[in-house]
């Protein structure tokens, strides 16, 4: 089943938006201004994200959790609501009017995340991504030459110690989830920093002493903190559920949607009955009448990994293809390439699969990763021949429809491509996964598929239902109504998991669940939402409609909010 992840400290990207000091909009100074330190003030105390999205100013530390810094930074928040307040009402422009309602989300959130859930007492999760990621995102970025980023994660790895020292402080009572993840992804990225500090020392051999020293110190500071979560006691079973207050106001706030919890779990329940039963027809109907069984296919005596890695490349072409000749999409010349590579091992403990990982808006070298499972540098005859059918009919082709063309590298890349900082920095899911999702039909029903594999579209159906079906474990998690156990399986009986591998799949999928609120439902519900202004600009134009004007005009407004776009599109709600 497609599925995609960013680290949890995305979760929050929609809050943590970084900014130069140009403009926000022409027409509105005050706005501007307050635009511009707002989001300097947020770029400063998220270091790690501001790295990942391509502002290099914070490189060398961490977020800095001490009870005196996120006080300081409360506070600062706090006023920056009282300030955005005027401009509630305000005579602006409707570009204007949606960057103000950005801007104050921004806001609502941060605070929300470091006052009312105060993640950073209950994740030590939190504080894994960050010491992983900080040191990664470094290695990735193309913007400076490796001898300046060693610089940086040397730094970085300097100040893991006092970073984990802090979190140790901070923690209480972390959900027993929390712990098993977070340990998990600290054992890895022990692995991590030993295998960075020895490749930069190869380059740059004058370095070899301190780098040994540092990555040492940061490594023991990872396992004292592993030995710290061994120990701690854990919160109730439910304890990482956010409640339905915050949950609630997540949907407003974050996303702008009409619903609540208990409106929005009622939908996903009804949603999931009918996917389900869509699914279920249709695969009885595959079964009667398109069982082609294991085909025998001509397997080359030197098929190798690297063949099946060569043929994920070419299949993402194959889309970006078809988007431009089909007319879907209009493709930038200067899209950034994007690379296929295996998940890292420090990112599995949350990452089940596939996944991607968007190019830094700010870098000015840019590249898209697109992570899938790890593949065994030997496979025997039989998983050849399996990987060898899997390519033959190009079982690739959903993957890439959903993370690269049309999917989140287009619509992340042209997001990038907005001269508007504030509209530049927004990586909302509800926009982001909805159109991920929302591909995978336009591209079935653009004839991507053919008629020759009707299997497909019961493979359309069955990420509907997986993502009905995540809209229910979303709400009941996090309103206190499911377990982590029972959140599991629910979703194994619900989805009809028999194999193992499926239901390992199945508590990796719920885990990540636990720690990414709202995150779950966005891709479906997102994919309505983009679906109503579709149905709306059908109206309004009739014989003139364009899909790919719309498209277009959809796409070019960045990573927003589908439920702001309405007015910036002309278009009307009834």
């Amino acid at each position: 089943m497609p599925r995609d992840i960013f680290p949890r400290f995305f979760l929050i990207a929609a809050a943590v938006l970084l900014l130069t000091r140009s403009a926000l909009a022409a027409d509105s100074p005050g706005l501007t201004r307050l635009g511009n330190e707002i989001l300097e003030s947020i770029q400063s105390f998220y270091p790690v994200n501001a790295t990942a999205i391509g502002i290099h100013a914070y490189d060398h530390r961490f977020t800095d959790y001490s009870s005196g810094s996120v006080d300081q930074f409360v506070k600062k928040l706090t006023d920056f609501e009282k300030q955005l307040y005027k401009f509630k009402g305000a005579n602006l422009s409707v570009h204007d009017q949606v960057n103000y309602k950005l801007l104050k989300s921004n806001v609502d959130i941060a605070l929300m995340d470091l006052k009312r859930i105060q993640w950073y007492k209950k994740s030590p999760q939190l504080y894994a991504d960050e010491a992983v990621f900080g040191i990664y995102y470094l290695i990735l970025s193309n913007h400076a030459p490796l001898s300046e980023r060693a610089v940086s994660i040397v730094n970085r790895m300097k100040a893991l110690p006092d970073y984990l020292a802090k979190a140790k402080k901070n923690i209480k009572k972390p959900p027993k989830v929390y712990i098993d993840a977070a340990i998990e992804t600290l054992e890895a990225g022990q692995q991590f920093y030993k295998d960075v500090a020895a490749e930069l020392s190869n380059k740059f051999p004058e370095r070899a002493d301190e780098l040994a020293r540092v990555s040492n110190h940061a490594r023991e500071a990872m396992n004292d903190f592993v030995t710290f979560l061994g120990n701690v006691t854990p919160g109730p079973e439910n304890s990482f559920a956010i409640g339905k207050e915050n949950f609630d106001y997540m949907l407003s706030n974050l996303y702008y949607l009409d619903y609540d919890s208990d409106s929005l779990l009622r939908l996903g329940e009804s949603l999931f009955v009918q996917a389900n039963q869509a699914y279920r027809e249709y695969e009885e109907y595959v079964e009667s009448h398109h069982q082609n069984g294991s085909d025998s296919v001509f397997v080359p005596a030197n098929f190798t990994k690297q063949d099946i890695l060569d043929y994920y490349g070419w299949e993402i072409q194959q889309e970006k293809i078809y988007v431009e000749t089909h007319g879907l999409v209009t493709v930038p010349e200067n899209v950034a390439p994007i690379m296929v590579v295996e998940v890292p091992s420090f990112m599995r403990a949350l990452v089940t699969g596939i996944a991607y990982e968007p190019a830094p808006p700010f870098d000015s070298v840019q590249q898209g990763l697109f992570y899938i499972r790890p593949i065994p540098d030997d496979l025997d005859r039989r998983q050849l021949e399996a990987r060898y059918r899997y390519v033959h009919r190009r079982g690739f082709k959903g993957y890439a429809v959903h993370e690269a063309y049309p999917g989140h590298h287009l619509q992340m890349q042209i997001a990038s491509m907005n001269s508007d900082p504030v509209r530049k920095w927004q990586r909302n899911y509800l926009m982001i996964e909805g159109w991920g999702l929302y591909s995978e039909e336009l591209m079935y029903s653009a004839g991507l598929y053919g008629d020759e594999d009707p299997a497909m579209w019961l493979e359309v159906l069955d990420g509907i239902r997986f993502r009905a079906a995540r809209i229910v474990a979303d709400v009941k998690l996090h309103t206190g109504q499911f377990t982590y156990d029972q959140c599991v399986r629910w979703m194994i009986d619900a989805l009809g998991v028999t194999t193992d591998y499926g239901k390992e799949y199945m508590k990796t999928e719920v885990r990540r669940y636990t720690t990414t609120p709202t995150n779950q439902m966005s891709y479906l519900i997102g994919k309505l939402e983009i679906m109503k202004l579709l149905r709306a600009a059908e109206a309004r134009d009739g014989e003139n409609f364009n899909i790919r004007d719309f498209h277009d005009a959809l796409l070019t407004e960045g990573s927003i909010p589908p439920t702001l776009m309405w007015e910036i599109l002309g278009l009307s709600r009834n």
